[in-house]
């Protein structure tokens, strides 16, 4: 196979995927087919493994060749050790990771391993992959001690389902073709054909009589076993060495809302987050040790230090933008991977997170603004929406005085809040000004004679970029006549939903508003013959909003510029309004203003 014919993009194909629980024991068998170098990282596999205190799953039986066609002959080629490794995921998983060996375009790579289990679980199956699969095989062997609850997700239609005897769950979907991720998306995990399983109940018939435990009885009595849970709830409400640290942070200081920015920066500016997310948290004594740690280590941190200052500490469980939605319908602590804190001030609600430096202390990342999350609390249990006030703000003023032979001469000014100076702030400090300067100007044709960074490190303030340049981008002279395209910056060339179709919700996770006003003084000797007509569009209940605004001057033009999406998500119904919105903005952002000679 050069080619796989039902999919000619495809860079591999899986050719089969089988999968059977059995006993606490998982046994996975993959073959896949590489047809593009864009393929070969399906060489690299990984394997979460789950452990919870000394207990661990375990990799074994692992088998992995890769298949080359050589001078007539099949050639084996199996792993290196030194390509095979485990680290850690997170608290509760570690990730079991090998690289398979030789492959290139023509390869077929196999490989089949058990896990080991020394707890009760029946693992969920994921049909449909980012490149097509032929064959996909699930076997789901539930002990008759154990009862589950199953849901079957996405819009692959299933070839097979059998139920052999009472608890034995058999699946095959054929010829599935690959999921294409969609621009503007929470996670593939939401929208794949999977089948989700979690253990309801189990039931065990002793000599001492019957032993029922329930896994998924209620959130209820979730919310119960984190607040006394140790590696969560304890944290919050034990860790009581933090107090004198506590003390210094808010000495002399009486205002609440100070105490808990006081508070939120400590653990910003001491604590770095390794990058990985978390539900629950380790000792905090090693936390403050190696100052750093996963989501939950930095928030279940804060929550302490605000429990111990006098504040009403509840946590907030939820499920990340990448991890994928929670199903209300299924209670289990497993559908979450992140904590957050929550404290009532002044009459309000306030969500905080210790992770991100350049967010100030009352914003969310926006990994976090997924849906609803579940308030862990003594009294009042409850979902909570995910909700942030800021959005991506980005302010751009720009003045500039064109010549007779196209040069633009002038200066920008660019104005960041909420999520677009946070990640200004990200990369700036990431980068250093100067290789920031760089990756920015990358593209563009201007010039720069003078640049200036300004509060970058006042996060309670707008993030400030000014640059004087100039540019022959924009404008083309043909001596008589000069055309300009005004958007200096801040131009929507085109289009990001290409598709007439969405088989998705569009999901933006948080508002957006882009501002421009531009001034050109036009040169000496030159009338203003032609400008674009100001417009409004806008759509039902100003979901999006586009404002356009055209002036002409004694000797120059102003233009007035403002895209807005005001809500977070689009249905699949509204995409085609959506996407004419999009078109349309394109349309008017690319309309020339025309000079002539006088």
């Amino acid at each position: 196979m050069k080619v796989y014919p039902l999919d000619s993009s495809a860079s591999a194909v899986i050719l089969f995927d089988y999968g059977v629980s059995n006993n606490s024991n998982f046994i996975r068998h993959t073959r896949i087919k590489i047809l593009k170098e864009d393929g070969f990282r399906l060489g690299n596999v990984e394997i979460p493994l789950y452990h919870s205190k000394s207990l661990e799953e375990r990799l074994i039986n692992l088998k992995a060749i890769t298949y080359n066609f050589d001078g007539g002959k099949i050639i084996e080629s199996k792993p290196s050790d030194q390509g095979s490794f485990k680290e850690k995921f997170n608290l509760n998983f570690n990730i079991k990771k090998f690289a398979m060996s030789a492959v290139k375009i023509g390869s077929i790579i196999e490989y089949s391993y058990e896990i080991s289990s020394p707890f009760i679980s029946i693992p969920s199956w994921q049909f449909q992959q980012d490149v097509p699969t032929r064959f996909s095989e699930y076997w789901a062997m539930v002990p008759a001690y154990v009862t589950v609850k199953k849901n079957m997700q996405g819009y692959i239609p299933v070839s097979s389902y059998d139920v052999i005897g009472k608890d034995n769950y058999h699946w095959i979907l054929q010829n599935i073709p690959a999921f294409k991720k969609e621009p503007f998306m929470t996670t593939d995990k939401d929208y794949v054909s999977k089948i989700n399983i979690d253990v309801d109940q189990v039931n065990i018939v002793g000599s001492t009589g019957h032993i029922s435990i329930d896994y998924m009885s209620s959130w209820t009595k979730m919310n119960k076993n984190l607040l006394t849970n140790e590696d969560f709830g304890k944290l919050v409400s034990g860790s009581n060495f933090l107090r004198d640290n506590v003390d210094q942070i808010i000495n002399g200081v009486t205002d609440s809302t100070k105490k808990v920015i006081a508070l939120s920066n400590y653990v910003k500016q001491t604590f770095e987050w390794d990058g990985s997310n978390d539900l629950f948290g380790e000792s905090l004594k090693k936390v403050v040790e190696k100052k750093k740690g996963s989501s939950g280590d930095l928030n279940l941190l804060l929550g302490s230090m605000l429990d111990k200052a006098g504040f009403e500490v509840e946590m907030v469980v939820l499920s990340t933008r990448d991890h994928g939605i929670i199903r209300q319908s299924y209670p289990s602590s497993r559908q979450f991977n992140y904590s957050i804190c929550s404290i009532k001030l002044g009459g309000k609600t306030l969500l905080l997170d210790a992770t991100e430096k350049y967010l100030p202390y009352d914003v969310l990342p926006t990994r976090c603004l997924n849906g609803q999350g579940l308030l862990i609390s003594k009294t009042n249990s409850k979902w909570i929406e995910l909700s942030s006030k800021a959005k991506e703000k980005t302010f751009t003023n720009a003045d500039f005085v064109l010549n007779d032979a196209g040069l633009l001469d002038g200066k920008i000014n660019y104005t960041c809040d909420g999520y677009d100076a946070q990640r200004l702030r990200s990369s700036y400090f990431a980068k250093g000004e100067e290789m920031y300067s760089k990756d920015f100007l990358s593209g563009k044709q201007w010039t720069v004679v003078k640049s200036e960074f300004k509060d970058m490190k006042e996060i309670d303030k707008s993030a400030k970029i000014f640059y004087e340049i100039n540019t022959d981008e924009h404008a083309t002279s043909t001596g008589d006549v000069i055309y300009i395209n005004p958007f200096v910056t801040s131009r929507l060339k085109e289009n990001p939903f290409r598709s007439e179709k969405r088989e998705y919700p569009v999901d933006y996770g948080n508002k957006k508003e882009e501002i421009y006003n531009c001034k050109i003084t036009v040169p000496e000797g030159f009338l203003i013959d032609e400008i674009p007509k100001s417009k409004v569009i806008a759509l039902p209940q100003n979901a999006a909003k586009f404002i356009y605004n055209v002036v002409r001057l004694d000797n120059a033009i102003s233009i007035t510029s403002n895209f807005q999406i005001n809500k977070t998500q689009f249905i699949q119904t509204e995409y085609p309004s959506l996407r004419e919105f999009y078109n349309q903005v394109v349309a008017i952002q690319a309309e020339q203003i025309v000079l002539k000679k006088k």
